[in-house]
């Protein structure tokens, strides 16, 4: 009698744990696109790719649209494999070719494979003939005309990315590499003080060889003005990624 009562009880322990299973994975399968994408936009934050591409995986084809498509293309932008990275984002671009976030990325990667003519044009295009709110755009686009030595006009692109929000590290850096040009040095130390006041995430960042490279020249020209009192067309940006 006992063994049959074990039996019984065993049975139906599996029953409700087949049937506790099968409702989770009804669950997931309830999960509407638009949430996909918000998950896959939240894994992304959270630096988890792997669970972001899970989600965008399983997005319909009707609603693969110019979400899905930022998200898709930003994933493969930070999953470390350039090539198909270029060809997703282009894939991106051929459905949405005026998409400033997609263009301004797309940009940032040929930049990395030092294809800064053509990394100019699409930052220039992602400024959407200077109607573009987004601070990064006129960021990396000043930077890209500052290796191309037009001053003037990275610093008006620089200005206007300051008209949006107030500068990060690498808006920053590209100020400070202006102003070394310019040989501005009073305007030099106030921004390098600046970058110094949150000297953690400058030096842990992927621009530290530049922000290295911009403190060294500060310093130099500090210590002896005389040589550094004229302007400069040195510019510290061949030490950093983009």
């Amino acid at each position: 009698m006992k063994i049959i009562r074990v039996i019984c009880l065993f049975l139906v322990c599996w029953v409700m744990t087949g049937c506790a299973y099968q409702r989770t994975d009804n669950l997931q399968s309830d999960i509407s696109d638009e949430r996909r994408l918000d998950l896959a936009q939240a894994h992304i934050l959270l630096g988890q790719f792997a669970l972001s591409k899970a989600q965008l995986d399983q997005v319909s084809k009707a609603h693969q649209g110019r979400n899905y498509w930022r998200l898709r293309s930003l994933y493969w932008f930070n999953a470390g494999r350039e090539s198909k990275a270029l060809a997703e984002h282009e894939k991106a671009l051929s459905l949405y070719p005026d998409d400033d976030f997609i263009l301004n990325n797309y940009g940032v990667l040929l930049g990395k494979e030092n294809h800064w003519q053509k990394a100019c044009h699409e930052f220039k295009k992602a400024s959407l003939g200077g109607y573009s709110a987004r601070q990064s755009v006129w960021i990396n686009l000043s930077r890209c005309e500052l290796r191309q030595f037009d001053v003037k006009l990275s610093e008006k692109d620089l200005d206007r990315a300051k008209e949006i929000d107030d500068l990060p590290l690498i808006g920053l850096m590209t100020e400070l590499n202006l102003v070394l040009i310019r040989g501005n040095l009073s305007k030099a130390r106030l921004i390098l003080n600046n970058i110094q006041a949150d000297t953690k995430h400058a030096t842990n960042s992927v621009y530290f060889d530049e922000y290295n490279c911009l403190s060294r020249q500060v310093i130099a020209r500090e210590t002896d003005p005389t040589i550094y009192s004229s302007a400069s067309t040195l510019t510290c940006l061949d030490r950093s990624r983009y």
